[in-house]
C-alpha cells in the first residue's frame, strides 16, 4: 500500500527536518566565523602589542649583521607561524570543543606575537621560548585532539 495514504501529514515532518538541519548548519557556520574572527583579532592584537614593544635600534646600531641574522630567522618563523595559523582556520570549520579552540586562538596568538618579537629585536630569548612552547602545545592539542 502507498506509504502517502497512512501519513497524509508526513510531509510536515520532512519539512521541519530540513528546517532544523538548516538551523543548525546556519549556526555552525556562525560558530566556525566567529572563530575565525577572534582568532584573527587575537593575532593582529598580539603582532601589535609585539610591534609597540619592541625597539629595533639597539641591534641596528651595533651589530648589524646579527641584526640580519636574527630578522632571517624571524621571517622563517613568521612564514611558519602563518602556515600554523592557516591551519587552525582551516580546522575551524568543522566543530571544535570550546577548551580546543581556546588553545589553538592562544596559540596562535603566542606564535604571531613572538615572532613580531624576533623581528623587532627584542626580548629574543622569551620571544623563542615562546615561539616553540606556542608550536608544541599546538601540535599536542591536535594529536590529542578527539
Amino acid at each position: 500500500m502507498d506509504q502517502s495514504v497512512l501519513r497524509p501529514f508526513s510531509w510536515r515532518r520532512e519539512v521541519v527536518a530540513r528546517r532544523a538541519a538548516a538551523s543548525d548548519a546556519a549556526a555552525r557556520e556562525a560558530r566556525t566565523t566567529l572563530l575565525r574572527t577572534i582568532t584573527i583579532a587575537a593575532c593582529a592584537l598580539s603582532i601589535g602589542v609585539a610591534g609597540w614593544i619592541g625597539d629595533p635600534r639597539g641591534y641596528l646600531e651595533t651589530d648589524l649583521a646579527l641584526a640580519h641574522l636574527l630578522r632571517g630567522m624571524a621571517v622563517i618563523k613568521g612564514m611558519l607561524a602563518l602556515a600554523a595559523v592557516g591551519a587552525v582556520l582551516w580546522r575551524f570549520g568543522w566543530p571544535v570543543s570550546k577548551p580546543v579552540a581556546f588553545g589553538y586562538a592562544f596559540g596562535s596568538s603566542v606564535l604571531t606575537g613572538s615572532t613580531m618579537l624576533i623581528w623587532q629585536l627584542s626580548l629574543i630569548p622569551l620571544a623563542a621560548v615562546l615561539f616553540h612552547v606556542a608550536a608544541v602545545s599546538m601540535l599536542i592539542i591536535g594529536w590529542r585532539e578527539k
